[in-house]
């Protein structure tokens, strides 16, 4: 759920995603029990994730972030990697403030073992593009702890959507997905 790098809010170039901490991480969030299944941590964890997602600006972001995260949250997207409550708070704000509007549709969220996953769909408005409201589908792959507090967090989406939209970049981003298809149609 990344914004902020697309619309020229960052200084630098995204550092390269580490796969190997993302794994670590995983195997370390595999240690932490979650919240029993249907129980009230669980709902609670999956409303407060569903409503802040719902809302995704920078004042949400500032009030409602440590209690969806544990403070030693782990968090990946395609362009970052973060950890700790005050980075990913750091991170998510600079995302949300390039936007006029960002708010996500989760779909279900399942729980598979100890792991939970949802599909959603962002619904952006830029400052970059302003009159065009941007669409992009992702997932989430999440744990949760007993406390019903995110321990780690990955989401997975197709950036493109949002490459596509933008001048100059978005011209690249079409020929190159023209050039891999070799003309072929989607219908």
């Amino acid at each position: 759920m990344t914004i902020a790098t697309l619309f020229g809010c960052a200084k630098q170039a995204p550092p390269e995603i580490d796969f190997n901490r993302i794994e670590q991480a995983l195997a370390s969030a595999r240690l932490i029990s979650p919240p029993p299944p249907q129980s009230e941590a669980e709902q609670a964890a999956i409303t407060r994730f569903i409503s802040f997602y719902a809302d995704y600006t920078a004042d949400t972001i500032q009030s409602e972030v440590e209690e969806l995260y544990e403070t030693d949250a782990f968090f990946a997207d395609p362009y970052h990697l973060v950890e700790g409550i005050d980075e990913i708070k750091t991170y998510f704000i600079a995302m949300a403030e390039p936007a006029l509007s960002c708010h996500f549709e989760v779909g279900d969220v399942q729980r598979a073992g100890d792991d939970y996953y949802c599909r959603w769909t962002m619904h952006l408005i830029s400052r970059a593009a302003p009159n065009k409201t941007i669409r992009a589908q992702g997932l989430t792959h999440m744990r949760i702890n007993e406390a019903g507090k995110i321990i780690f967090h990955q989401d997975y989406w197709d950036t493109s959507a949002l490459l596509d939209r933008l001048p100059v970049v978005g011209f690249w981003t079409r020929l190159v997905k023209q050039r891999i298809l070799g003309g072929l149609t989607h219908e």
